[in-house]
């Protein structure tokens, strides 16, 4: 199966929608909500698409912002890849796209969060260069229903 890794365009949109509602996500929220990094408002965002038969099989999205320390800076976000394709190279193309585009737009650094849970994720990121820079616990209080 040929595969093409390429930066989507508008064209690239109903395609897009299909392959996240497939993944269990809206791409409307995705694309239009108000876009940040963990280092504030984004600047520019883009998508990042693995296409077989004009069906989009993978996709991430690529947001920029500014890090105060160390300039422009690229977050990946919503990176999925059809569960067929899992494992294959696919996910090393994706980020070796990715990393193209950040050293053409001269960014210093590429960042991205990814849960514990997911070492398989984790490999694809530390095979393509990605190291880990800390770790994180997400902690929640909850509280009872209370009737007033």
């Amino acid at each position: 199966m040929d595969i093409e890794v390429r930066l989507a365009t508008a064209h690239d949109r109903s395609a897009l929608e299909e392959f996240y509602a497939r993944e269990g996500k809206n791409f409307s929220d995705l694309s239009t909500r108000a876009a940040s990094t963990p280092v504030g408002a984004s600047l520019e965002t883009m998508f990042i698409i693995a296409v077989t038969q004009g069906m989009v099989v993978a996709a991430l999205k690529l947001d920029i912002g500014k890090d105060p320390k160390i300039g422009r800076v690229g977050f990946v976000k919503y990176f999925e890849i059809e569960d067929d394709l899992e494992d294959t190279d696919l996910g090393k193309r994706m980020l070796e796209e990715t990393v193209a585009l950040a050293e053409k737009k001269s960014l210093r650094a590429l960042d991205s969060l990814v849960p514990e849970s997911r070492p398989d994720v984790i490999k694809i990121y530390q095979d393509s260069g990605f190291e880990v820079e800390c770790k994180e616990i997400y902690l929640r209080r909850t509280f009872r229903p209370r009737v007033f």
